[in-house]
C-alpha cells in the first residue's frame, strides 16, 4: 500500500522538478550597471568544474573554496531566483556571476573572511553560513544565498557551504548518505570560521542541510574541545529534513552550548511529505504540527503554514520566497543577524513588525498587513 501511495508522489516531484530551469553560472558581460552585487565566500566538498568557475557535483577528498560576486537583478519578485534561459543572459532579469576567484587554501580562505569583515562596522561582523538542502546544484545554492543577503537586507559575512548533492530528485538516498560525509568537512568550516575576527556565526540550513547542520553541530558539542561554540550563537533550520526523534537527540548535545535554535515549519510541506513517504514512519521536523513534542528543548518553533511562498509550488522554502518572510527579516538591516538571536534579550525577530503568538515552545505568525 506504500508503494501505491510512494509512486504517485515521485511522479508529481519529478514533474515539478523537470519544469524548473536548473540553475547555471554565467558571467555577466558587465551588469555593474543594473544589478545588485552580493559577494559570497564559498566551502565547497564538491570537485571543482573543471569547464567553469564554479564547482561540480562529484564529492572531494576535503574542502575547496572561492569567493563570488554575484549580480541580483532588479527585475523580479522578491524571494524569487531567475536563470538565463537562453544563451543571452539578461542582467535585468537574471541572476549572474560578476566576478569568481579561486582560494587556494584554508589560510586564504581564513585571509578573505578577515578582509570582508574589516570593512563592516563593529556591531556588524558576524558571519551567515547557508547549507543548502537535496536536489540542489552549486549555481542554485549560490544564487539562494545571494537572493536572501539582497532580500533579507543582511550586512554580515556570507559564506555558503557546497555539500555535493546530486542534484537529482531521484537520488534522495544519494543526497542522504552525501550529508554523512559532509558532516567533518562542515565542522572543520565551523572551525575555521572560530579562527577568524568575526564576531559571531550564525548557521542556517534548508531541508537536508538543516541534517548536515545539526548533524555537524552535534559532533563539535561531543567532542567538547574548549571554546568550540564561543561564536556560534544562532541555528537557523529552514523546513528541516530530520526525524523528530533524531533531532531530540542532536538538540540535546547542543543543550548546554547556550545557542539558540529557530525552527521555520509548514503543515503543508509538500517535499516533507513527500520525505516521510519514502523513509516511512516518521514525523518530519519541518512539518511538525504538534509541538508538544519537543516542548522540553530549548527551540523556538515558528510556523509557516499560513505563509504563502513566491513560486515555490511545494510550500518548501518560505523563509526564503514568501514576501511577508521577507519584510519580517528585513529587521536584518538594522539589527544583523541579532534578529535571529535573543542574545540581547531585544525583541529580535518576534519584534520586526508581525504579529505573533507565543506557547510554550511555538511562535506562530499570525496574518498582518501587506509586507
Amino acid at each position: 500500500m506504500t508503494r501505491l501511495r510512494l509512486v504517485p508522489a515521485l511522479l508529481v516531484i519529478g514533474l515539478v522538478a523537470s519544469c524548473a530551469e536548473r540553475g547555471t553560472l554565467v558571467l555577466a558581460p558587465d551588469p555593474t550597471a543594473v544589478g545588485y552585487l552580493e559577494p559570497v565566500l564559498v566551502a565547497s566538498s564538491r570537485q571543482r568544474d573543471p569547464d567553469g568557475p564554479g564547482f561540480g557535483r562529484a564529492p572531494a577528498p576535503g574542502l575547496g573554496f572561492s569567493q563570488f560576486t554575484v549580480s541580483v537583478p532588479p527585475d523580479r519578485a522578491p524571494g524569487t531566483v531567475t536563470f538565463p534561459a537562453n544563451t543571452t543572459p539578461d542582467p535585468r532579469r537574471d541572476f549572474l556571476i560578476v566576478d569568481s576567484q579561486v582560494i587556494a587554501d584554508s589560510a586564504g580562505f581564513i585571509r578573505a573572511v578577515n578582509a570582508a569583515v574589516a570593512t563592516r562596522p563593529k556591531n556588524q561582523r558576524e558571519v551567515f553560513v547557508f547549507v543548502h538542502g537535496f536536489n540542489t546544484n552549486f549555481a542554485e545554492g549560490l544564487y539562494r544565498q545571494a537572493q536572501m543577503r539582497h532580500d533579507f537586507g543582511a550586512p554580515g559575512i556570507s559564506v555558503n557551504y557546497a555539500w555535493p548533492s546530486a542534484a537529482n530528485v531521484a537520488a534522495y538516498a544519494t543526497d542522504r548518505e552525501a550529508t554523512l560525509q559532509a558532516r567533518d568537512d562542515l565542522e572543520d568550516l565551523l572551525s575555521l570560521l572560530d579562527q577568524t575576527n568575526a564576531t559571531r556565526i550564525v548557521v542556517a540550513g534548508h531541508s537536508m542541510g538543516a541534517f548536515l547542520v545539526m548533524e555537524a553541530l552535534r559532533q563539535k558539542a561531543i567532542r567538547n574541545r574548549p571554546g568550540a561554540f564561543d561564536k556560534i550563537r544562532t541555528v537557523v533550520l529552514m523546513a528541516p529534513d530530520i526525524d523528530v526523534e533524531v533531532f531530540r537527540r542532536q538538540a540535546r548535545a547542543l543543550a548546554e552550548k547556550d545557542v539558540s535554535i529557530y525552527i521555520f515549519t509548514s503543515a503543508r510541506d509538500r517535499a516533507l511529505r513527500f520525505s516521510a513517504l519514502l523513509r516511512g514512519p516518521g514525523v518530519r521536523l519541518g512539518a511538525l504540527s504538534d509541538t508538544a513534542r519537543i516542548a522540553d528543548l530549548p527551540v523556538t518553533v515558528i510556523d509557516l503554514t499560513e505563509v504563502t511562498g513566491t513560486g515555490d509550488s511545494l510550500n518548501h522554502f518560505k523563509v526564503a520566497t514568501s514576501p511577508v518572510m521577507i519584510s519580517v527579516l528585513n529587521g536584518m538591516s538594522a539589527l544583523g543577524t541579532e534578529i535571529l538571536s535573543d542574545e540581547t534579550r531585544q525583541p529580535g525577530l518576534l519584534g520586526a513588525g508581525v504579529n505573533v503568538v507565543q506557547s510554550t515552545a511555538s511562535v506562530v505568525l499570525a496574518p498582518f498587513g501587506d509586507p
